[in-house]
């Protein structure tokens, strides 16, 4: 089996729609949207739903799962790995005099839980960006240029906590605002559990 890194953002639970919003701004828009029925709305979202059945959710539903290709700007891991794959020269369009190159990668296979999986109610939400595989989890890893957009993402919407899932170990990167590199034995530790932890290890 492959490797399966992911990015794991943690953030209160009334931000919720607020950061899938953020998440679509920088995401390719999909041609058939899922719809997200509200009491009083409904909700279009231009991504693919992944794993679904149709494409319709509930705002109520413990998870909601989409399949997204995000835009980066272009770093030295970003271009190998597009090189790598013969897609060097597919980008999301030519950059102005004086900006930096944009490149799609995807798909990204985005969960959002309402409900932490085997974890008790909580008001926090998370948010787990994984990957295709080997190739896109050590890109995840290396390329500081995604790295700096989830922790774009934990910034703008003053998200709790950010965990770099390397499966064996977990990479905290952010808690309660400020930018760590600390390793954890279970990436699935939640935000005050890893606070404790690294309390108690200071």
């Amino acid at each position: 089996m492959g490797l399966d890194f992911s990015y794991m953002l943690y953030f209160k639970r009334e931000m919720i729609w607020d950061v899938l919003q953020g998440v679509m701004e920088n995401a390719d828009p999909h041609k058939e949207p899922a719809i997200i029925h509200f009491p009083d709305r409904d909700w279009s979202v231009p991504l693919d739903t992944w794993g679904l059945e149709g494409n319709e959710y509930k705002c109520t539903d413990p998870e909601f799962s989409f399949a997204l290709v995000l835009n980066f700007i272009e770093d030295e891991s970003i271009r190998d790995y597009k090189n790598r794959l013969d897609q060097g020269d597919e980008f999301r369009g030519p950059p102005e005099p004086g900006e930096e190159r944009v490149i799609s990668i995807g798909y990204i296979y985005l969960t959002i839980y309402q409900e932490i999986p085997e974890e008790p109610p909580t008001d926090l939400v998370l948010f787990d960006f994984g990957t295709t595989g080997t190739r896109m989890s050590l890109l995840f890893e290396e390329s500081s240029s995604i790295r700096a957009y989830f922790l774009s993402l934990l910034k703008r919407y003053t998200g709790s906590c950010g965990v770099f899932n390397r499966e064996d170990t977990g990479e905290v990167f952010w808690l309660n605002g400020v930018e760590m590199a600390e390793t954890i034995d279970d990436a699935y530790m939640l935000p005050e559990e890893i606070e404790e932890k690294l309390k108690r290890h200071k």
